[in-house]
């Protein structure tokens, strides 16, 4: 009867077995592309296996040899030692039988092994595929916003499908600052509205923080027509009173008064809801190019001349 113990029994397809070096490069590069943490590192940290963190990736046959055995002599339960011990087997490109014959005799349980199967390609950095296991039904979220933070930093430009993906199928709680407004920042980009309405139900000093961060994002992300756009769909965004005057405190008198355009969105949006008389008054100093025939200075003089004797606003300093 076979026993995981035995270090001859786990690597019975060569007991003599070491990792090859490109897979202690790939390993050793990939540590450094997830900001010198693992997947596996979290694991054996939770598990209160740090000393196992030094050994992998193990570089000679003695090193395996005490990897497996700071594994089995750790005080964690046989499934989670199993599951440790068959992420090390997956390492080894010949292992295919070695994994076939793991699982046969140690019974490790079908989602610890779809976990782990998640894990090792998160750790390789294959996230598709890594997401094709982690968010089978049958799994516990683990590391859900370790994941979901690694998937935005890694996702290529403008392509946010996989952390949408899992954000969606996943409960992750956004536990933390860093990795809610990562997410945040993720969709602000591809819809202003769900950002808006995402930042709204937050509550709270969050509320007004993600609202900020989501007019920086629509003045400063993009470029064109996009970003004209997303100003527009911006400027007509269902604002209560409270999120209305931070809107104007941001970029008029706050952090985002030095960002392209901030005045004029102001501007825009007071033209946009009926505001006129405001938007005159702050808005005298504006200046710029003609589009189709208009500016501000025009749009200023008509307006004036369609509010008439209304137009006479203290601080108005119209041409």
């Amino acid at each position: 009867m076979k026993d995981f113990n035995e270090f001859e029994d786990v690597f019975e397809f060569d007991p003599d077995s070491k990792y090859d070096h490109k897979v202690i490069d790939t390993i050793r590069g990939n540590r450094r592309a997830l900001e010198n943490e693992l997947f596996f590192d979290k694991l054996l940290k939770v598990l209160s296996i740090d000393k196992g963190i030094k050994l992998y990736p193990p570089t000679s046959n003695d090193e395996l040899r005490k990897l497996h055995r700071t594994i089995i002599t750790s005080s964690s339960p046989d499934h989670h030692k199993q599951s440790l011990l068959y992420y090390v087997l997956k390492d080894f490109r010949t292992s295919h039988d070695a994994i076939k014959s793991f699982l046969k005799h140690f019974h490790l349980p079908e989602k610890y092994r779809t976990y782990m199967d998640g894990l090792w390609e998160m750790d390789r950095m294959h996230f598709a595929k890594a997401l094709e296991f982690l968010t089978q039904p049958s799994l516990i979220p683990t590391f859900p916003d370790e994941i979901l933070y690694t998937l935005i930093r890694h996702a290529p430009k403008d392509d946010f499908e996989l952390p949408l993906a899992y954000y969606n199928t996943v409960s992750v709680p956004l536990g933390s600052s860093k990795v809610l407004e990562a997410y945040f920042l993720v969709l602000s980009r591809v819809s202003v509205s769900q950002a808006f309405y995402f930042a709204r139900a937050q509550g709270g000093n969050s509320h007004m923080i993600l609202l900020e961060k989501l007019i920086s994002s629509v003045l400063t992300g993009s470029s064109g027509e996009a970003r004209a756009n997303r100003g527009v769909e911006m400027t007509n965004l269902p604002f209560n009173e409270e999120e209305e005057k931070c809107f104007e405190e941001y970029l008029l008198r706050g952090k985002g008064r030095t960002l392209n355009g901030a005045k004029d969105t102001v501007m825009i949006r007071r033209l946009a809801t009926g505001q006129l008389q405001a938007a005159l008054k702050d808005g005298g100093s504006l200046t710029g190019r003609k589009i189709d025939g208009l500016n501000w200075e025009s749009l200023r003089s008509g307006i004036k001349s369609g509010l008439g004797p209304r137009s006479s606003v203290e601080g108005f300093t119209g041409q």
